[in-house]
């Protein structure tokens, strides 16, 4: 439809309402480009049709598929309103008309929808419309008694003359009523509900009135607004911190005694608007306290809005929102991002309505990512991250994560791994609340919460422990003797995560469990509040994850520069790698070099008798000794000497009866395939030697009345401990050398002590035939720089039991032989920490 004069007005309202009721959408010369996208309301009622509308003004006549109208259309002038639009008629009732877009719509005729603002810039006719919260702290008795309340946001103002309604509130429950105006650039607080006057038994209202001096220029800037109602009955207004307090004579719980007030507050019955309201011609004339302070709404941008504590998202979406109605909304942070300013594949995030920050990939650092660093001990700033495959594809009943981390600020997610991006499903995280460490998961039908007893000191070393067995979850932090534990609700025991793991914080909210909500409001503004402080080890499934070379990406990291291994290159020498053990540190030395720093080196030719401690291996992967592996026959001989078989202590509790206990072997030897499947020999706290065959592409082990079997449906003809020829225990002796040989006939592995049989295990799938080694280890299972086994490779953690762990041998070794060839400590193809005995 062109633009008709205003003879033709009562001719053209004509043919719109035909077009509306034949489901044509009239053409505009206000119309965009944009994709159109309705609500269809009623399928009886719509239509798609090809029309050709000519416009005088136009250089041609194009023809446009137009989309499904419905009931929800309103005539707006000569447009036509969509998707329940409201329409705003100009002041002078001459201009033109505007449609006024519900939450979630845009567009001139509104026909295009959005994911909603994080930071909304109210348009006129505009508002939003929000539940009001009392919050947690407001529940008790003696406040509710006196209506404290306190809300707070942040406003850019385009207009600022007249009287503009900012937050408006009246309760149905007790008609206590209050509004914010901004009334010829100066904010107004007004405050009014019924009490009892002194020798009259009906009530009244006083209006109390507070007027802040300090003007708002429009467009120039974000001022920082806070009001309410103190404890002690006192009104207060903030501007930029700048506080005006009520007289104190007129605190309304102090000048007269309050109206008996019903305990019971129903949610559906406290609504608060914030920049204008539904209908605010009619609330001129029927609210008799503060209709005569009602002109128009408020026009500009808002952000960060608290009430009572909590953060309010003026979204509304199926998953994300708070509000539960608005219009007139455009996105006040358009087009911040447009020229992206960040360097080094930095992207840009927007922060607020008129400013952003560059996320700087792991390396990168600077305002614009515009420099380099490297890594060596990472620092979470409350606004990084980084990001794992942890548990990912995994469903478990039982699973074990440690943390050690040392916090600058009370607050923060120090870890996050979820099932689906809806905020459904099983999630499970780490939280530092008010310095208390808390514990969530959730197996799919209710969740858990787990909070630590114990205030965490601020730039202190902490270790978190926490285990899940079934709907059950542990949590030990540091070396407390209590153990934190809780249930989730219902009946489901299996905690399945599909999301990868985050650390340190999330980059996105409304991706994270809607059970975290609680959380995000008190603490986050929307955002999911980051931990800040360094983290120097995460361990999952006994497993210990590299937080450098495990990542799959991190924003915005930092050094942990109080620590001696945030500068390795001067305090370990020779490129050894540095540890951190709390404040203190480790360097682990590279073969042919020992001492504290890794200063001194040694003759790996001298080496004759390695010895071996926690954080040691030596590996063997040349071609000769890879072929030996792969016969169908070998013969693997060496002499040891245990130092001790005594192990540091890791405990966790027992899921049977609550005590403490821990599973810890050390490890003298294993052959290693390249799908990660093992052949290990280890060595218990008693001193018994064991074979296992430890298969990483299926379920690992299981605890059954304190022995081990292998778990899962793919089992093969695996039998345990047990042989054809009943194999023995035998003890090895600490400080004595034992001789130990590990035989391979086809696919059965028999394991001799001092000419004994100790082991035999059959394996159809390792091995010759099947799969092929590709090294021997010794001392150690892919030992990372922390002496705790760790997979080559990057993915999930989901194959080693949280109750059994392989550890670095502690002892002496001589005469490794295979298949009667000696392999020297200067064959090794790589090692660590390797010392003459």
């Amino acid at each position: 439809m062109v633009n008709a004069s205003v003879n033709l007005e009562t001719h053209n309202m004509l043919a719109l309402m035909l077009l509306l009721f034949c489901g044509i959408l009239p053409h505009s010369t206000h119309a965009t480009n944009n994709t159109t996208l309705l609500q269809d309301q009623s399928d009886d009622w719509s239509m798609i049709m090809e029309v050709e509308v000519e416009d005088p003004n136009a250089a041609d006549i194009k023809q446009k598929k137009l989309a499904k109208v419905g009931l929800d259309a309103t005539p707006c002038g000569d447009i036509l309103c969509l998707n329940r639009a409201k329409c705003l008629m100009a002041a002078d009732k001459h201009g033109p008309y505007k449609c006024v877009c519900q939450i979630g719509f845009s567009g001139t005729h509104c026909e295009q929808t959005n994911s909603g603002f994080r930071f909304p810039k109210i348009e006129e006719g505009g508002y939003l419309k929000f539940i009001f919260p009392f919050g947690q702290d407001l529940a008790s008795s003696a406040l509710m008694d006196i209506n404290v309340f306190h809300i707070g946001f942040e406003i850019k103002p385009d207009l600022t003359n007249g009287r503009r309604l900012i937050v408006y509130h009246r309760s149905k429950r007790d008609e206590r009523s209050f509004m914010l105006n901004l009334e010829l650039g100066h904010l107004v607080f007004r405050f009014t509900e019924p009490i009892l006057l002194p020798q009259e038994a009906d009530s009244s209202n006083v209006i109390d009135e507070l007027r802040h001096s300090q003007p708002l220029i429009a467009s120039s800037q974000w001022y920082s607004v806070e009001f309410g109602r103190q404890t002690d009955g006192r009104l207060y207004l903030s501007l930029n911190k700048n506080i005006v307090k009520g007289d104190e004579s007129k605190a309304f719980k102090k000048a007269w005694p309050q109206r008996p007030k019903s305990r019971t507050r129903d949610p559906k019955e406290e609504d608060i608007f914030i920049g204008g309201h539904s209908n605010l011609e009619l609330l001129r004339t029927q609210d008799p306290y503060f209709g005569r302070y009602l002109e128009e709404n408020f026009v500009g941008c808002i952000q960060h809005i608290y009430i009572n504590g909590e953060f309010m998202d003026p979204r509304r979406r199926s998953f994300v929102g708070d509000a539960v109605e608005g219009y007139g909304l455009t996105d006040c942070a358009h087009g911040i991002c447009d020229q992206n300013r960040c360097k080094n594949n930095g992207t840009c995030a927007i922060i607020s309505g008129s400013s952003f920050e560059c996320q700087c990939p792991m390396g990168t650092k600077g305002l614009n990512c515009q420099n380099r660093e490297e890594l060596h001990m990472l620092q979470y700033t409350g606004r990084s991250y980084t990001e794992y495959f942890g548990f990912k594809g995994t469903s478990q009943s039982n699973m074990m994560l440690l943390i050690t981390f040392k916090p600058v600020s009370p607050n923060g997610l120090l870890l996050y791994q979820g099932y689906s991006h809806d905020r459904r499903g099983d999630f499970l995280t780490v939280l530092l609340v008010q310095s208390h460490i808390e514990v969530q998961f959730d197996l799919g039908s209710g969740t858990a919460n787990l909070r630590s007893p114990s205030v965490l000191m601020m730039n202190t070393w902490h270790t978190v422990r926490f285990w899940l067995n079934g709907r059950q979850g542990f949590l030990v932090v540091d070396n407390e003797d209590q153990v934190t534990t809780a249930f989730s609700y219902g009946p489901l025991v299996q905690l399945t995560l599909d999301q990868h793991m985050f650390i340190g914080s999330h980059p996105d909210a409304d991706l994270t469990s809607a059970h975290l909500n609680d959380y995000l409001r008190k603490v986050g503004g929307g955002n999911v509040p980051g931990f800040h402080g360094c983290i120097q080890q995460l361990q999952l499934n006994g497993q210990s994850v590299d937080l450098l070379r495990d990542a799959l990406r991190g924003v915005n990291m930092e050094n942990c520069l109080g620590h001696p291994c945030a500068r390795p290159d001067t305090t370990c020498m020779h490129s050894s790698h540095c540890r951190p053990e709390g404040e203190d540190f480790t360097c682990v030395c590279f073969l042919g070099y020992v001492g504290k720093k890794c200063d001194t080196p040694i003759s790996t030719t001298r080496l004759n008798r390695p010895s071996f401690g926690r954080r040691s291996i030596l590996r063997y992967g040349s071609p000769d000794v890879i072929t030996k592996l792969n016969m169908p026959h070998f013969d693997i001989y060496l002499d040891i000497r245990l130092r001790s078989t005594k192990l540091r202590t890791v405990t966790h509790p027992n899921f049977w009866n609550g005590e403490q206990m821990g599973r810890r072997f050390q490890t003298l030897l294993a052959c290693l395939t390249t799908a990660d499947d093992r052949l290990l020999i280890g060595i218990d706290e008693q001193g018994s030697t064991h074979l296992f065959i430890d298969r990483q592409t299926v379920p690992w082990f299981k605890q059954i009345h304190g022995s081990l079997e292998e778990a899962g449906s793919n089992q093969t003809s695996e039998k345990g401990w047990e042989g054809n020829d009943g194999p023995k225990k035998l003890v090895l002796s600490v400080n004595m050398w034992h001789k130990m040989m590990l035989k391979r006939r086809g696919n059965t592995y028999l394991l001799f002590v001092n000419g004994t049989k100790i082991g035999v295990e059959r394996s159809d799938r390792l091995g010759y035939g099947k799969l092929s080694y590709n090294m021997l280890s010794i001392g150690n299972v892919n030992a990372n720089h922390q002496g705790v086994e760790t997979k080559p490779k990057r993915g999930s953690f989901s194959t080693q039991s949280p109750d059994v762990l392989f550890v670095g041998f502690n002892g002496c070794i001589e005469n490794l032989h295979i298949n009667g060839r000696q392999l020297s400590t200067a064959e090794a193809t790589s090692g660590e920490s390797i010392a003459e005995c």
